[in-house]
């Protein structure tokens, strides 16, 4: 008798733990499906973030030389920012409002040249033959697209506020929202969590640092080399080339494609020397300048990176590329502190430590 009540408590504790390992898988894939289909709210609120950083670490720049209040900082803080990208607007920005519609008009042109001239070398006809228009992988169905995405201003401007308003707000107060999420975790486990959190955030500052670095430079070195080269719309291309070098990697690439294009509409040695241009340009930056400039920047492995950011344009599209890299920064961080050092117990020179 007392062996069926103890087989018959085993089947039950068993039976329990199967359901309760079902529950939690049930668990999972009702929140990865709604994460799935709120991907590009949670990628919003995730630049919100971003912008939060980016926020603190002038807020906290600020404090560092000013003997005042985080709420005077903050105010200090966001008008230098404003006084900034005002200061730059007016300093480019009707030159860039020019240059840019006819970058977008003549990028197509520059396109159907190339085809003409690189068709009879070997292999390439074989690849255009793949296509009915060549030319129309940069023409018509694709610049509508492009254009299209430029013409919803209104869409990007209110994406552009929002993402502000989330950032201002948890800068705001950073330790209120970080004392909420904490209370999600067991007790024993919060002030780990904090450190967590924080050792993210700075991680991600460091981040931000190096990316504006390496956009300014990137993005000034093209503008003033192509000035130097004679290719026309320098102002424009060299806009294109920093902001994509937000991107690691990728970015860069993407960046040289308009401006070869256009560089050899006017000549093709033009593209051959706007190549040479890229390259020593890139390999300044990460060889010399980067290094000087951010000695503590934060930087994954370009195999690592570069498959990231794969993952996240076929989740996501464009933002999912652009934000993958910092997503990914936070996640190593997490990895490295909960489960390689607190589960394994190895010690290991976490992100941004």
């Amino acid at each position: 008798m007392a062996d069926k009540d103890s087989g018959t408590e085993t089947l039950s504790r068993y039976t329990r733990r199967v359901m309760i390992a079902i529950g939690l898988v049930a668990l999972v894939a009702v929140l990865l499906y709604f994460a799935s289909k709120l991907i590009h709210v949670l990628l919003m609120v995730f630049a919100g973030i971003l912008a939060a950083v980016a926020i603190d670490g002038v807020v906290r720049l600020c404090q560092r030389y000013l003997p005042i209040r985080r709420l005077w900082a903050l105010v200090l803080a966001l008008l230098l920012i404003f006084l900034a990208l005002g200061g730059l607007g007016a300093l480019v920005g009707p030159r860039l409002a020019e240059q840019l519609p006819q970058l977008v008009q003549q990028l197509p042109e520059a396109f159907r040249r190339l085809i003409e001239v690189t068709h009879d070398l070997p292999g390439v006809e074989a690849v255009l033959q793949e296509f009915d228009d060549p030319a129309s992988l940069l023409g018509q169905p694709v610049f509508d697209r492009v254009t299209a995405a430029f013409s919803t201003t209104f869409s990007a401007l209110t994406n552009f506020l929002l993402v502000l308003l989330i950032g201002f707000y948890l800068v705001l107060s950073p330790r209120e929202y970080m004392n909420r999420l904490v209370l999600l975790c067991p007790p024993a486990r919060r002030e780990r969590l904090r450190q967590v959190l924080s050792l993210q955030g700075r991680s991600l500052r460091l981040w931000l640092v190096s990316r504006l670095i390496s956009m300014l430079f990137v993005g000034v070195g093209v503008a003033l080399g192509l000035m130097l080269m004679g290719v026309p719309m320098a102002g424009a291309l060299g806009l294109i080339a920093g902001l994509l070098s937000f991107i690691p990697y990728l970015g860069p690439i993407l960046g040289a494609i308009p401006t070869i294009l256009i560089a050899f509409l006017e000549a093709p040695v033009l593209a051959l020397y706007a190549i040479g241009l890229y390259v020593i340009i890139e390999t300044l930056e990460s060889n010399i300048v980067m290094p000087l400039a951010a000695r503590e920047m934060v930087s994954l492995p370009p195999a690592f990176t570069v498959v990231v950011q794969l993952a996240g344009a076929a989740v996501a599209g464009v933002a999912g590329v652009m934000l993958a890299t910092p997503i990914a920064v936070a996640a190593v961080v997490a990895v490295q502190m909960l489960y390689i050092e607190d589960v394994l117990g190895d010690d290991i020179d976490v992100l941004g430590q």
